[in-house]
């Protein structure tokens, strides 16, 4: 009985650190998708004809009200590899759980703080998607190239 508690209590432990987001593992990915659900602390911004993108993510708990912007540029012409990189990509729902540790959300964010956020959990990433829980179509899901910024400035 003893043993199996034990048994128990170890894969238990081990479940959850397996499936904890990781700012370790995170540091070290050239790729970062960040799952984004409306709400009063994740708001999104569509301007123009759909192109320009602005999602904000606000810190909970926190006097000074820190936030992250990601924005999805709108270029009028996609013409260059740069540009064509920032079309919307559609993905099957699996892409979700074959890239699970990779995702992060607002309770990574609050986790860590805006510090280290920003400039740990980022520091080797290149490019960074939102996955829009918002929007699907045909049972696919739409990832946004984005350009991320914060609130958060050396000196502080």
């Amino acid at each position: 009985m003893k043993k199996s508690i034990i048994f128990i209590f170890v894969l238990l432990i081990y479940h959850i650190s397996i499936n904890a987001q990781d700012i370790n593992h995170i540091k070290t990915l050239d790729t970062i998708y960040v799952k984004f659900k409306k709400s009063k602390n994740q708001i999104k911004e569509i301007k123009e004809n759909g192109n320009y993108r602005f999602y904000t993510i606000y810190l909970e708990n926190n006097k000074n009200r820190e936030y992250f912007n990601f924005t999805k540029p709108d270029y009028k012409d996609y013409s260059t590899d740069e540009k064509r990189s920032f079309l919307p990509r559609n993905e099957q729902k699996s892409f979700l759980k074959k890239h699970k540790k990779d995702i992060i959300g607002i309770s990574f964010f609050n986790k860590y703080g805006i510090v280290k956020s920003t400039y740990t959990a980022f520091e080797k990433c290149n490019v960074i998607y939102i996955i829009d829980c918002d929007e699907q179509k045909k049972g696919k899901i739409i990832l946004y190239r984005v350009l991320k910024y914060s609130s958060y400035t050396m000196g502080e």
